[in-house]
């Protein structure tokens, strides 16, 4: 009995402590708080500091306008027996404009060493290549285009593709060159 009592006692006191701090938070109000702000921004406003006017832009003149434009072709080297036409800034047609012009296949959106050349078979008399890219074995005949440089195929062997990709030079004009892919690797 004296356990229930003790436990009542202490049940009583603890709910008594509650309640007065329960209290205590619902009577207050922010009147305090709010006359202490005021005060302290009275205390600290700075006074508005004055904005200079904004500074007037005088654009200097160009004085480089007689001068050789630094983008012409001018200033390219010309190779011995290149004539100089070459360097002019209209375009001159070439003879790969048709082959640059043509929609590109699967295969020539893939780098050549993403490519593997694994062996050649003949179809009707005529040899083919077995090149293999993306997960899958294609069959490459003469005049097709490997590469993203239109490495067009110009002889197949048991061992090698010979290919000539279209390179743009700094004259912007295309030049050939012979690329070769070995048997079960890429470029060499």
């Amino acid at each position: 009995m004296r356990q229930k009592s003790d436990a009542r006692l202490s049940t009583i006191a603890l709910q008594l402590f509650v309640s007065g701090l329960l209290a205590g938070c619902g009577l207050s109000t922010n009147d305090e708080l709010n006359a202490w702000l005021a005060n302290e921004r009275k205390l600290h406003s700075a006074p508005p500091m004055p904005i200079s006017a904004p500074h007037v832009f005088e654009p200097e003149a160009y004085l480089a306008a007689q001068q050789t434009d630094p983008f012409s072709g001018k200033h390219l080297k010309v190779e011995p027996g290149q004539p100089i036409s070459v360097l002019s800034s209209s375009k001159q047609p070439t003879v790969y404009d048709r082959e640059l012009a043509a929609e590109r296949g699967d295969l020539e959106k893939l780098p050549l060493e993403e490519m593997e050349f694994k062996g050649t078979m003949s179809q009707d008399g005529v040899p083919v290549a077995l090149v293999w890219a993306n997960r899958q074995l294609h069959l490459v005949k003469l005049g097709d285009y490997l590469g993203p440089n239109r490495g067009k195929v110009l002889q197949i062997s048991a061992k090698e593709l010979l290919l000539r990709e279209l390179l743009q030079d700094a004259s912007g004009q295309w030049k050939s060159k012979s690329t070769v892919v070995a048997v079960i690797g890429g470029p060499k």
